[in-house]
């Protein structure tokens, strides 16, 4: 789309967002995403407002609230958060609309939101075909999705298992975290398939803006209308 063009993410906005940042910030998602996160969080979020301005947004798997605590700098969209973490929803960064549920079960009729959105959290589902199929049936247009993928590059793959298996759980220590907190995040990437699967699984159920590929193909971004 040309009108995305528009909304490349500058360094004020970028510098306002992590200014606003509430303290004791899970860094996992930082980990993951050699530390571009919230710039990639903020471009998907623009993505979406810009070119399809929903007025009601689901923020599936929502953990504690960072991506409505994006959405929130963009837009005064309704939004609901959902994850199937109580402890998650009790520690969000941000108050409002929170509905205990798995993102594979969503507890809401088909068409519910303009748009489902979620960031760092599809790759941890059992079978993600499911999980895409239920936010295509309960958005009436949209989806935005940021996720751990696994490139088909070869070499991409064996660069980005080294970096999860050997190095990112001890980059944790920068963070006052345990490393032993952040294996667990090499063997969700062992068992994803691959982006190139990923990406047909949203093609059958949304017309794709665009699947790119960040850190050798480690993130995936993905915008799209549904079918």
């Amino acid at each position: 789309m040309d009108e995305f063009d528009k909304t490349g993410v500058t360094d004020r906005e970028l510098n306002s967002i992590y200014n606003k940042i509430p303290e004791g910030y899970d860094r996992a998602n930082a980990y993951i995403s050699f530390f571009q996160d919230v710039k990639w969080r903020t471009f998907i979020t623009k993505q979406i407002i810009v070119n399809y301005k929903p007025e009601k947004i689901l923020d599936a798997a929502c953990g504690k609230g960072e991506l409505t605590f994006t959405i929130r700098q963009f837009s005064e969209a309704f939004t609901v958060m959902s994850d199937y973490s109580e402890n998650m929803l009790k520690n969000s960064i941000v108050s409002g609309n929170m509905v205990l549920a798995s993102f594979d079960n969503l507890p809401f009729k088909d068409n519910s939101f303009d748009s489902v959105m979620s960031t760092f959290a599809l790759h941890a589902a059992d079978s993600i075909e499911p999980v895409v199929k239920e936010f295509a049936r309960v958005t009436s247009n949209s989806v935005g999705i940021i996720a751990m993928g696994k490139s088909d590059n070869r070499f991409f793959r064996f660069i980005s298992g080294v970096y999860l298996k050997y190095i990112q759980p001890y980059m944790a220590i920068l963070g006052k975290e345990k490393p032993s907190d952040y294996r667990f995040i090499y063997y969700i990437y062992k068992r994803i398939p691959k982006n190139s699967e990923i990406k047909a699984i949203f093609e059958k159920y949304f017309v794709l803006d665009f699947f790119h590929e960040k850190a050798f193909g480690t993130v995936y971004i993905v915008s799209g209308r549904k079918k």
